[in-house]
This record gives C-alpha cells, sequence and structure tokens, in this order.
C-alpha cells in the first residue's frame, strides 16, 4: 500500500458535470491511512453530490486494491483501485451489476494524472456505455488541488 502514499493528505476538488445548465461540483477531500487501510472521504456541492466514504485494502502489496464505497444516498458499490507511477486509477470492481436495480445503468471508471510536484490530479470520471460497457465517454472532469 506505499505505492499510494502520493495521494496521502487533503484535497480540494473542483469540475464541471455537463448537463442542461452546466453544474459546477466542488468536495473537500481526505485521503488518510487507517492501519492496513485506506480511507478516502469527500464532502461535495452543490447538494446533489453525495458525501462519500471509500475503504480501500485487502489485496498484496503491489496488486490493484479493493475499493468499497458507500454515500449519502445509500448506494454502496464495490470498485479496484491502483496507482502506477503518476496515474491513478479507479474502476467497477468484476462482478459488480452495473446494469442491475442498484446499478447506475453504466460502467465507470475514473482516471487521474498526479503533477510532478505532487500538488495536483487532473482527472476524469468516465462513463462505460454499450452491453459489455466498454463504449467509454467522459462523464466529468474533476481537477483535485492538495491543501
Amino acid at each position: 500500500m506505499k505505492e499510494f502514499q502520493p495521494l496521502i493528505g487533503e484535497w480540494h476538488g473542483e469540475g464541471e458535470v455537463p448537463m442542461e445548465p452546466p453544474m459546477k461540483i466542488s468536495v473537500e477531500a481526505k485521503i488518510e491511512r487507517l492501519g492496513e487501510f485506506i480511507v478516502f472521504s469527500s464532502v461535495g456541492e452543490p447538494a446533489e453530490v453525495p458525501d462519500s466514504v471509500s475503504i480501500i485494502g485487502g489485496a498484496p502489496d503491489g496488486e490493484p486494491q479493493p475499493m468499497h464505497y458507500f454515500d449519502s444516498r445509500g448506494v454502496k458499490r464495490r470498485f479496484m483501485m491502483a496507482l502506477e507511477g503518476s496515474t491513478w486509477k479507479i474502476w467497477r470492481a468484476p462482478g459488480e451489476d452495473w446494469k442491475g436495480p442498484h446499478g447506475p445503468g453504466f460502467n465507470q471508471r475514473f482516471i487521474g494524472e498526479i503533477s510532478a510536484d505532487g500538488k495536483t490530479i487532473e482527472g476524469r470520471w468516465e462513463r462505460g456505455m454499450g452491453d459489455a460497457g466498454d463504449e467509454w465517454g467522459i462523464d466529468f472532469p474533476i481537477s483535485y488541488f492538495r491543501k
């Protein structure tokens, strides 16, 4: 889990969801260690942005880590998370039914690039559509700034 050290800290995030009219979002996020795990919590604005907490860890070091996500809407999802060099990736865990009654109706993944100085992350959430969920398009961009 040492590979996640560049993410540890407090972050301010800003993005814009492409809808009519566009919705500007703001999040305050904290990524911290809890023993052998990592806790990723965020509080967002406006009210439509759910507050969330994720518990990350449980796999052997150096492998993608399970990420259990919970939010203020009552949504529970399983993701996988990895940090490869400066690229932070989050994707739906194998076996997650994104088309089922509790899924969002589309596949999901996040890709973020950490700056060389470690002070910013330029990221984007993507939606995977189609029967296999592998026709990817940008859901919304988000940039994080270290506090």
